[in-house]
């Protein structure tokens, strides 16, 4: 078996490697260590991490004081954790985790920069509807029939939601008679429907500032909850992005918060910095220079790797411009694959970093690229199924461009194609599916895509009579029920049923209509996170989100591109949600590019063409410049790198075997893959 002695001569040289970063724990000198991809990345986290609780343990006791660990995703926060055992000396946390629990306490703080927050809001909307032409109507009403248009459609919500789905003829009949006074503004439904969209928005906003200014219970704290990915603030609670905006503007502005925080956490390690928002490097920065300015010592060490960013909100190599001052130490070695593949890693990133193995035994794998075209993907994979003798226990790692493509062979295509069928996720944006629907991360997970996540989750969690009470119910049910209650309860969440998502919502709904002491509908609003929960609301909020400015002429089809989500079988849903948290058992497993990250696998094929998404040249660019890089204009290098990142996390997935089919013509960049791959091989059906 391969990969299993280390050279002692290596062995050293890294050990050698981790002294420096400890060097500079002692110095309080702040770092920035690279590694390239399977480098042992975490395991130099990890060894420095137990050097400094073995070191400093007594004196942060004494003092009161905590190691911080921040990590990119929940599966690195479990996998530092279950490596550095019980020591509870490290506190180790996603960054959203980390960030809100420096601010949580901070309550009268937070809660005016949520009110400033509300009314920047206020003032973009209040401009928009002076100045765009979705607003024309509304504007030619004076202020008195705007109040009455406002307090009409407030108390008109159940109508407005029962229609919204319908055509313009249908919507029109079906407000008209609330709207006689209001000659007009029916002309164009769409625009009708931004607006008073706007208004309900406007207003919850303005009786959120209302009640904070009044200090009235339930608005004196901001909300922050991993769970959802969108703000409802005028419930008081933020989301993922705007907790980060939140924390560096709370984090800049007091200097005593900054001091208690680096008096508490003198020692704070980022994995995977690349990846890491930008925000979060400025709110380090910022501890980092007042720690220097008062005096107190503060260290932060940068873990990672820029050849590895791919995500577009990850700070990558722009990290030493927002924070100079760092001690860059880089790694060598790779305790991941074979000696071949590393070989051809270190050709495609091409930089200052160029990995060998750390193991003795290393050679034994196998890389070949083959050109072909489309028609031959299945016959290439059956060949390697048999070559490789893939098995459930021993499966294939496929790694193909297109989103489509990964959801027909996972078996949630229609979902797929029924989301790709709507505004936010076509045109321009259609390459947000990758993240968005496809991510194995949650935190990643667009609006729509994350609700119905959760209601998947819901209904798994429902069936799997494994599933603790807790992961069910709101900790606030449990403790204020008795055990016959809670029973009950739970029988009564067994009820729900359905084939399709649509006769599940409308199952959970009809039980919320009839649930006259509220602790279903506790359970139901946790999940859908929607006001005024019935089927109507849901479809609606469905199209809201899906179609945000539906003209009349595309009514039906939104009706029909919603219909179609919700006659999905409930199964394909959970198809997707077992891949979003990676729980696939097939001989053949399906990756999108992105969706690779962080992952190993021992045998590996990639599927590769010219375009990727949107872009009609892609890889072939990649190619075709690989040795004219110093000639590319600045916005070419990026987009260079770009495609260099991607591809070079792709390959670095594979341990033992890695197979490239180039689906198209490759004559005019043969150079460029030649001199990564060598030898480019011509498949045959019958090789």
């Amino acid at each position: 078996m391969n990969l299993t002695k280390i050279s002692s001569q290596n062995e050293t040289k890294e050990k050698k490697i981790i002294k420096v970063i400890c060097n500079c724990v002692d110095k309080k000198k702040s770092i920035i260590f690279s590694s390239g991809a399977g480098a042992g990345k975490t395991y130099a986290l990890v060894e420095c991490l137990k050097y400094v609780i073995s070191t400093y343990n007594k004196e942060l006791k004494y003092h009161n004081q905590k190691i911080i660990c921040i990590t990119y995703t929940n599966i690195a926060t479990n996998e530092v954790k279950q490596r550095l055992g019980n020591a509870s000396t490290v506190l180790v946390s996603t960054i959203h985790e980390r960030i809100w629990d420096f601010i949580k306490n901070y309550k009268k703080e937070l809660v005016q920069i949520h009110r400033e927050n509300l009314s920047k809001k206020i003032e973009e909307m209040e401009q928009k509807i002076k100045t765009a032409k979705e607003y024309e109507q509304y504007r030619k009403l004076n202020d008195e029939q705007k109040k009455a248009l406002q307090k009409i459609m407030n108390e008109s919500k159940d109508i407005y939601y029962k229609y919204y789905n319908f055509n313009a003829k249908d919507f029109k009949k079906g407000l008209n008679d609330i709207l006689t006074d209001f000659p007009g503004i029916l002309n164009n439904v769409s625009n009708f429907k931004i607006i008073i969209n706007t208004i309900f928005k406007l207003s919850n906003y303005h009786i959120c500032k209302h009640n904070i200014d009044v200090s009235k219970p339930r608005y004196t704290s901001v909300e922050y909850n991993s769970t959802y990915n969108s703000d409802q603030l005028h419930k008081m609670r933020i989301s993922h992005d705007t907790l980060l905006d939140y924390g560096l503007k709370i984090i800049e502005k007091y200097d005593l918060l900054k001091q208690i925080i680096i008096d508490k956490y003198p020692f704070i390690f980022i994995d995977e910095y690349q990846d890491t928002n930008e925000s979060v490097v400025k709110i380090m920065n910022c501890l980092h220079q007042h720690s220097i300015k008062i005096g107190h010592e503060l260290f932060i060490g940068y873990f990672g790797d820029v050849a590895q960013n791919i995500y577009n909100e990850g700070v990558g190599k722009k990290i030493t411009q927002i924070q100079s001052d760092l001690k860059p130490i880089n790694k060598e070695f790779n305790r991941r694959s074979t000696k071949e593949v590393i070989d051809i890693a270190n050709k495609i990133r091409n930089d200052n970093i160029v990995q060998k193995s750390i193991f003795e035994d290393c050679v034994g794998g196998s890389v070949k690229f083959y050109t072909g075209n489309s028609d031959d993907v299945s016959n290439f994979i059956e060949k390697y199924l048999f070559e490789w003798e893939i098995t459930h226990r021993n499966p294939l790692h496929c790694f193909v461009l297109t989103n489509k493509t990964v959801s027909k062979y996972s078996g949630f295509e229609n979902l797929y194609n029924a989301l790709s069928d709507t505004d936010t996720y076509s045109g321009s944006n259609y390459g947000q599916l990758n993240t968005e629907l496809l991510s194995n991360d949650i935190s990643k997970l667009g609006e729509i895509p994350s609700l119905l996540f959760r209601i998947i989750k819901l209904n798994d969690n429902i069936e799997n009579n494994k599933t603790q009470l807790k992961d069910i119910l709101p900790s606030e049910l449990c403790i204020n029920m008795n055990l016959e209650n809670l029973e009950n309860l739970v029988l009564l969440l067994k009820k729900i049923t359905g084939n399709t998502l649509g006769e599940y919502v409308q199952n959970i709904s009809q039980i919320y209509s009839k649930d006259i002491e509220g602790k279903y509908k506790k359970i139901i609003d946790r999940v859908f996170d929607i006001d005024n929960i019935s089927f109507e609301t849901f479809k609606s909020f469905l199209t809201e989100k899906l179609f945000s400015n539906l003209n009349d002429s595309d009514v039906e089809n939104a009706n029909t591109v919603i219909q179609s989500l919700l006659n999905i079988n409930i199964n394909e849903y959970k198809l997707w949600y077992k891949y979003i948290l990676n729980e696939c058992d097939d001989k053949i497993i399906y990756h999108t590019y992105h969706g690779t990250k962080g992952l190993e696998f021992n045998n590996v094929i990639i599927i590769m063409e010219n375009a990727f998404g949107k872009s009609r040249s892609y890889f072939d660019f990649f190619f075709k410049n690989y040795t004219e890089l110093k000639t590319l204009n600045d916005a070419d290098k990026d987009k260079f790198e770009q495609i260099r990142n991607l591809l070079y996390v792709s390959v670095s997935r594979a341990i033992t075997n890695l197979r490239i089919l180039y689906t198209d013509d490759v004559t005019n960049f043969k150079n460029g893959i030649e001199k990564i791959f060598g030898q480019i091989y011509t498949y045959q059906n019958n090789n």
